[in-house]
């Protein structure tokens, strides 16, 4: 007995680390069930982040995650996948794991991540923006432009990438053809108009759709000149 009171006397980690917190000091009695010591592994971090519950079912363990943290951008990995639904936010929490060598992350760092859950090839994608709506539950569509005429096509939606501001369109739109992007307002199918800047600008507002997610000028201006005025 003697001897196993002695060997209780020594306290070894269960892992490698480093002491953070040193919670009782020489000579001090210690009750049962207390904490002696924080001991903090760190050059593997784990990161504990909140993924929308219309996401989680794309989120698997193993898949990539890219990092940006401490002005570092780093490469980890999802270690697992909350079983569960956070009812307060409608979220389902992940746990990231990330390499630390050197230990020049510390914990409690703020960090933020971007998983790619599937990569689409050969898809026509457009910018969000170009989406519109009518009343509600109406299908979506896009302004398209006809030789200078607006028509309201409408469109099928596939993945949307909202941190992007893309959305890819399964059908409706062919790659070349000409959408307006941005607020514009309700423009009615028929009204004839030109892209603000001229005949060869397209940066006021039309846009292609095109495959693989490309964009071309600035089509979050959306400026439109109504031409048809005066026309017969």
């Amino acid at each position: 007995a003697a001897t196993r009171d002695l060997e209780d006397t020594r306290v070894v980690a269960p892992t490698t680390g480093v002491v953070s917190v040193r919670g009782v000091e020489t000579g001090e009695h210690v009750s049962r069930g207390a904490s002696l010591f924080t001991v903090v592994r760190n050059d593997v971090l784990e990161l504990e982040a909140a993924v929308p519950a219309r996401f989680a079912g794309d989120v698997r363990p193993n898949m990539s995650v890219r990092f940006s943290a401490g002005g570092r951008d780093l490469l980890g990995r999802v270690a697992r996948v909350s079983p569960t639904i956070n009812p307060a936010n409608r979220s389902v929490t992940i746990y990231l794991q990330l390499p630390n060598p050197g230990g020049e992350l510390k914990g409690n760092t703020f960090a933020t991540g971007r998983i790619v859950a599937r990569t689409l090839n050969g898809t026509i994608v457009v910018p969000s923006s170009a989406i519109r709506y009518g009343q509600a539950q109406s299908a979506p569509f896009v302004y398209r432009l006809a030789n200078e005429v607006i028509e309201h096509q409408p469109v099928q939606l596939g993945v949307v990438d909202e941190a992007g501001g893309i959305v890819q369109v399964t059908s409706g739109i062919e790659p070349g053809d000409r959408i307006i992007v941005g607020n514009v307002g309700a423009v009615g199918r028929g009204v004839r108009v030109r892209i603000a800047g001229g005949a060869g600008d397209r940066s006021g507002g039309g846009s292609e759709g095109r495959r693989g997610g490309g964009r071309r000028g600035r089509p979050d201006s959306a400026a439109l000149r109504d031409s048809s005025a005066g026309k017969k």
